[in-house]
């Protein structure tokens, strides 16, 4: 046996700076991406007119499946990711799994640079998407690389822009819908029967519960255990107008067959807008939008990546910097797991299910940490802003658990048995490098989760 595994806990910082109505830019910012604008026409080739159906069923089921990480920011202040929960709440060789998912969840945004490349392509058809893709991928990694962090400062305007033009796209789209979206019984309405219809939800279930990650932000915000569940719930409203809007008017003014499969929302768009307003509608939502998401990707990736380094994970040679500040090797790394699902041709609809294999482990595992809560801080889970008892956070975690299993299934069953295996068989050596890691110990675990402030109680 090696030397003893530590996790300290970082010092709770004083409270931040960020009110209730931040937290909740921040988090309609993180669930309106890329997602929504690439993945109706997919979802359409499931279930037919029924799409804004789907989206509504999405939003209910993504709600229930990250209701857990919701009671989490009610209960306890929380920064760090899921890093901090799993250690925290339910030992070391947790903390492995999520620090080597995070090796492999990179390839999310290989779906992002795809739907870049589709709709820099409407504008420009002359250049095919592959070269769109990687020389736009190129592009913001260069610019990282010179510690140019380019829209960090201004995402939080970029995402207010696409709310205001996802939501003038819909006021404009709803009076020209002309298909029969709400005949139930009609032709092209659940085409898929229900296996379709589930399909085709579980597919658009990512898009529709990224507010979730506001609960990282606790370590900033002026009230955690107030602001930060009330930020990620408020956007559940917000989603049912924005994207079932988006679905009915996407699936509703072109015949079925126009739009069904299009990895585009663009062939509905350009029926409803007028020509400069098309164009202004491309840059200034989807393009923005996917920009934005797949620039934040270098960063998201780095701060895992170097937190794991440090307690011991991974080597630390991966922490060496250039002269501006940028850890060149994650950076590359990064780049490389962007770009090789596009090099092999994968579409959005396998990028979309590969990851939702790929991370199915760390979701349980974080889950599981969650249940944990009452065992660890019997105190301050008797005062939780949801005022639940034990069995109902089993409940909601078991709940979420279902929803997690029935989309890891799906994703089994939706992608190549090659790609399928491989996955599988990646994690469950991640898993074993990380129980091997625990065993011969000298692992080094900072975490950031503290019990709530008399001010937040």
């Amino acid at each position: 046996m090696g030397n003893k595994n530590l996790i300290i806990n970082k010092p709770e910082p004083k409270p931040g700076i960020l009110e209730r109505g931040d937290l909740f830019a921040i988090a309609i910012g993180m669930v309106i991406g890329s997602g929504v604008v690439t993945l109706i026409g997919p979802a359409m080739a499931y279930t037919g007119y029924s799409v804004w159906l789907t989206y509504f069923v999405a939003i209910v089921m993504g709600f229930f499946m990250v209701f857990p990480y919701i009671i989490l920011g009610g209960t306890m202040r929380v920064a760090g990711g899921p890093y901090s929960i799993v250690t925290n709440l339910s030992g070391v060789s947790a903390g492995g799994l999520v620090a080597y998912t995070k090796l492999v969840t990179p390839i999310l945004n290989s779906s992002f640079a795809l739907a870049l490349g589709l709709y820099i392509n409407n504008l420009f058809p002359g250049v095919t998407v592959k070269t769109i893709v990687i020389v736009g991928v190129v592009i913001l990694f260069v610019l990282n690389l010179m510690g140019m962090d380019v829209f960090a400062k201004v995402s939080k305007i970029l995402s207010a822009i696409l709310l205001v033009t996802m939501v003038l796209y819909v006021v404009f789209g709803v009076t020209q819908i002309r298909q029969p979206i709400f005949d139930f019984s009609g032709a092209k309405m659940f085409t898929g029967g229900f296996k379709g219809f589930m399909l085709a939800a579980l597919l658009l279930i990512n898009s529709a519960n990224g507010y979730y990650n506001i609960l990282w932000y606790g370590k900033d915000a002026k009230h955690a255990t107030k602001d930060v569940p009330f930020a990620g719930m408020m956007c559940v409203p917000c989603l049912f107008v924005i994207y079932v809007g988006l679905a009915m008017v996407t699936g509703g003014v072109l015949p079925h067959d126009q739009v069904a499969g299009a990895a585009t929302i663009l062939p509905a768009a350009k029926e409803i807008l007028p020509g400069i307003i098309y164009k202004i509608f491309v840059i200034g939502g989807p393009i923005m939008a996917i920009t934005t998401t797949l620039n934040g990707v270098f960063n998201d990736v780095r701060y895992p990546l170097a937190q794991s380094a440090k307690d011991g994970w991974l080597p630390k040679v991966i922490l060496k910097e250039n002269r501006f500040g940028a850890p060149y090797i994650i950076y590359t790394y990064t780049l490389i797991i962007v770009l090789l699902p596009v090099i092999f041709d994968m579409s959005i609809v396998t990028i979309t299910n590969i990851f939702q294999v790929i991370t199915f482990f760390m979701n349980m595992a974080v889950v599981y940490a969650i249940a944990c809560l009452p065992k660890k801080y019997p105190e301050t889970w008797a005062n939780n802003r949801f005022h639940l008892s034990k069995a109902g956070l089993y409940f909601f975690c078991a709940l979420s658990m279902v929803i997690y299993t029935i989309i890891f299934i799906k994703g089994l069953f939706s992608i190549k048995l090659e790609y399928a295996v491989a996955a599988v068989v990646v994690m469950l050596v991640l898993i074993f490098i990380g129980i091997y890691l625990t065993k011969r110990g000298g692992i080094r675990i900072e975490t950031s989760i503290w019990e709530p402030s008399k001010e937040d109680k």
